[in-house]
């Protein structure tokens, strides 16, 4: 069995299929720089986020702060409470001098009849 191969066909089948490898082996590298750029664009994206986080959580009280917070509330609860006692004083007081100069106001009312 002699097989007989005809150079011109066979040179154009073998240029083809090396020009399909090729070709497909470049739109490979293509696509793999493209992922790559876009994987860059997105880390770029989340290194700002981060940042802006960081700078975020940088500015947020710490755990001293909320405790100095606390003891200053503390400490205006009593003197609300404080107040209040002496509002609530200052409150029979005025009641008591407002029956005085009732009782006064009546006293000279009487006296003019």
């Amino acid at each position: 069995m002699n097989i007989a191969f005809d150079f011109t066909v066979t040179m154009g089948v073998i240029a083809t299929v090396v020009i399909a490898i090729v070709g497909w082996v470049r739109a490979g590298r293509k696509t793999v720089a493209d992922k790559i750029d876009g994987l860059d664009g997105r880390l770029s994206r989340h290194e700002s986020r981060l940042t802006a986080v960081e700078q975020t959580v940088t500015g947020l009280p710490g755990k001293d702060h909320i405790h100095d917070l606390r003891l200053e509330l503390t400490e205006m609860r009593g003197e609300l409470k404080e107040m209040r006692a002496v509002m609530e004083g200052n409150t029979k007081i005025m009641a008591r001098v407002e029956n005085i100069v009732a009782r006064h106001e009546d006293h000279l009312l009487e006296g003019r009849k």
